[in-house]
């Protein structure tokens, strides 16, 4: 049997753990969702709008409506409205998707049927006519996707730790996907043309929901739910909530990482190594590869605290992620008040991105864990949507910072964000004063130690 035969065999029998199997189906959807992302705008700025997209159906209208907004669009503004709200609408049906995998069709079932309307997405992309149908498909059926898994992901284990760590493989295959997919679809468009690129970035999630397949394990996962909300009465739910605002909070600060903070790179930074310049765009990679890299990392200190008896629940892992995060921006606005004439070391923005990506690593596999250890019974699909929505108001975030970046100039600007990453920091910090206060009262069970 050659190696063909075994990976086939691999593949066929399912040979791997639930909870590796659910990580390598997320990586497959990231690496359409990334692919896709990372090739919109261009297309759209110079395929489809720059020719009028007389052919592509609801478009006239699509920019009627938005003109009427925001006034007359060059095809580069208009794409990037559509890139937009397509980004939007992706987190947004996320608490659509999991509110069904919560009460109507079960998970694995809508794991299934999202994953085969992400692979119809694309394939309407590739006639043009049906581009902006397909993008809506592609959203919804993400959201189906992405909510249902991490749900799954959260049922697998009882123990915090495990769970704290099974989220932590999964976020490293994520950002795999992330790494993975703008880099295939972007050599596919260079070398056979755009409409192969799309058909690859639907075959990255045909590949998921042949990896997601059958299992007794998968099965049990998808009916399993956390128990309701534990002894300290309505402790559950406050925690929840001031840790998916600190999670927006984060994201509403890190998002910038692949907006604005790329144009002050690319003005301000002496983006070269060994004598070439590098496009400003590389810092997303170099942003997928830092997660990768730290969260190995991050769990081998974390571990080795654990056996010395320090160990950091999911609220302190929160709380941290927001203060690194605060770090970084704080690291850039100091980096933009120095500068001078010169142009300065790239040293800047990857001692920032070490930074927000630690606090990504931090942050977003204790949320998830938190969640789906602690929100009631027949509901975490529901509030795995919620914790997801925080693509959503970051993307909203992201446009509407934008029109301030030039008033206050990149120092101040950074300093705001600082200031929202240290909000999320604030949040943790109240949330840990009452959980401890609550500890204080006479008989009540105590909660576990944050």
């Amino acid at each position: 049997m050659d190696w063909r035969d075994r990976m086939w065999t691999l593949v066929a029998r399912q040979r791997l753990s639930p909870a590796y199997r659910l990580a390598f189906v997320e990586a497959c959807e990231r690496f359409g969702v990334a692919g896709i992302k990372s090739m919109l705008t261009l297309f759209l700025a110079h395929q489809v709008l720059a020719t009028g997209g007389g052919s592509v159906a609801g478009l006239g209208w699509l920019k009627g409506g938005l003109e009427r907004l925001y006034g007359p669009l060059s095809p580069v503004a208009l794409a990037s409205q559509i890139y937009g709200f397509q980004s939007a609408l992706l987190y947004l049906s996320v608490l659509a998707g999991g509110w069904a995998g919560d009460r109507l069709s079960g998970r694995r079932r809508a794991v299934r049927i999202g994953a085969v309307i992400m692979i119809a997405g694309p394939l309407f992309i590739m006639t043009r006519t049906l581009l902006l149908p397909g993008l809506l498909l592609f959203a919804a059926g993400a959201g189906c996707v992405k909510g249902n898994l991490a749900a799954q992901v959260g049922a697998l284990f009882q123990d915090e730790g495990e769970r704290r760590r099974g989220f932590a493989v999964y976020l490293g295959f994520l950002n795999l996907g992330v790494f993975l997919g703008p880099l295939a679809c972007g050599a596919v468009a260079a070398g056979f043309g755009w409409e192969w690129a799309f058909g690859v970035a639907a075959a990255g999630m045909g590949l998921g929901l042949l990896l997601y397949g059958q299992g007794p394990e998968l099965e049990r996962a998808s009916r399993a739910a956390p128990p309701e909300a534990g002894p300290a009465g309505m402790a559950s739910p406050l925690r929840l909530i001031a840790a998916i605002g600190a999670v927006y909070l984060c994201f509403a600060a890190y998002e910038q990482s692949s907006n604005l903070v790329l144009l002050w790179a690319e003005r301000h930074v002496a983006l070269t190594l060994g004598g070439r310049v590098l496009p400003a765009s590389w810092i997303v990679s170099a942003d997928g590869l830092f997660s990768i890299l730290l969260i190995g990392a991050s769990e081998i200190v974390f571990r080795a605290l654990e056996r010395r008896g320090i160990a950091f629940g999911p609220i302190a892992r929160i709380g941290g992620g927001c203060v690194a995060c605060a770090l970084g921006y704080v690291l850039l606005a100091t980096g933009a008040g120095i500068e001078g004439a010169g142009r300065l070391s790239m040293l800047w923005p990857l001692g920032y991105l070490l930074l927000v990506d630690l606090a990504i690593v931090l942050v977003w596999p204790a949320g998830l864990g938190l969640i789906t250890a602690e929100a009631p019974r027949r509901q975490v699909g529901v509030w795995i949507g919620i914790f997801y929505l925080h693509g959503f108001f970051a993307s909203l975030w992201v446009g509407a910072a934008g029109t301030a970046y030039e008033p206050l100039g990149p120092a101040r600007f950074f300093l705001l964000h600082a200031a929202i990453a240290g909000g999320g920091a604030l949040l943790m910090a109240l949330a840990a004063l009452v959980a401890r206060s609550r500890r204080t009262v006479p008989n009540r069970v105590p909660c576990p130690v944050d």
